[in-house]
């Protein structure tokens, strides 16, 4: 994938200010603004994935947000097929391309690369899906440990999707999911990615706090039972993503609404982590603490 325009990349671990950022950008150049998040792909998904209102999203629009269903699954490949179109139209465009959003799996296929990872067989698929159900997604996740624990490394012990996905690779190929990843040389011309992280801390853990409980005055709980009564199903590949799968468990009566509020918060604690350990793998990325500090070296960069 090549452009001739410089390529913004914001990426950092959840609620670090990416978004204020990207925004603040939007307001002094000619840009188009791509999210690169795993959750705002899905429609109906507004609260849980932190979208930007309606209203900002007229004055700041983003590319590939609402563009599946949440009974749909999406691929890494599909992410960069769709990346690709998004960028060719802002070079097009004559506009500097602004990646911002915490998906570090889809910044690293971008900006490192993937081997080509062999295409999905639906029989082997149902098969892991059979077991996952008949067992438990435990007994899954503990497979996948003992086959591919560099993968299990990267995957969250409740994302279905990818856990499937990673056995499906090693059935398929014979061999781990993580041998496909390779490091190669960027060859994307002036890309100027960075990383926004505030760091760990009491503060931080506030911060996160508040935000979850100001998603569940907004409305997460009733966003998540309208999709559910929507596609008549849990079973949902938005379902397992931070946030929604919890309060599916409270919708099925699993947790208790005074435990949500901490349950919510320690799956984006653990979230935040598994981005840390993405963020790792990616080289050459400049660290910030502050989205100010951020913005002034964008511009410096843009100026030359």
């Amino acid at each position: 994938m090549k452009t001739l325009s410089p390529v913004i990349c914001i990426l950092g671990p959840t609620n670090s200010g990416k978004t204020d950022l990207s925004m603040k950008l939007f307001d002094e150049v000619s840009a188009e603004l791509i999210s690169v998040d795993s959750v705002q792909i899905y429609k109906h998904a507004d609260i849980g994935s932190n979208k930007i209102s309606k209203d900002l999203q007229k004055k700041y629009p983003l590319e590939l947000i609402d563009i599946i269903e949440p009974n749909e699954v999406y691929s890494v490949g599909e992410f960069l097929k769709d990346l690709k179109h998004s960028m060719d139209k802002s070079t097009e465009s004559n506009k500097v391309p602004i990646l911002v959003g915490g998906s570090m799996m889809y910044f690293f296929s971008y900006l490192v690369g993937f081997d080509d990872l062999p295409k999905s067989d639906p029989n082997i698929r149902r098969k892991i899906l059979q077991d996952i159900n008949e067992k438990g997604k435990e007994i899954a996740y503990n497979d996948l440990i003992a086959k591919d624990p560099e993968a299990a490394k990267n995957i969250h012990p409740n994302d279905t999707q990818r856990i499937v996905r990673a056995l499906e690779v090693i059935e398929i190929s014979k061999t781990t999911m993580s041998s496909f990843f390779k490091r190669k040389k960027n060859i994307i011309p002036k890309v100027f990615p960075i990383v926004i992280d505030k760091g760990k801390g009491s503060n931080i853990d506030a911060q996160l706090k508040n935000r979850v409980k100001d998603m569940l005055k907004k409305g997460f709980i009733d966003e998540v039972d309208e999709i559910i009564k929507i596609y008549k199903t849990n079973q949902l590949p938005l379902l397992n993503s931070a946030g929604y799968k919890e309060v599916s468990m409270f919708l099925e009566n699993k947790i208790k609404k005074d435990v949500l509020i901490e349950k919510i918060f320690f799956a984006h604690k653990k979230l935040a982590k598994h981005q840390r350990t993405w963020i790792k793998k990616i080289p050459n990325l400049k660290a910030f603490q502050t989205v100010d500090t951020a913005k002034n070296e964008i511009m410096e960069y843009l100026s030359h």
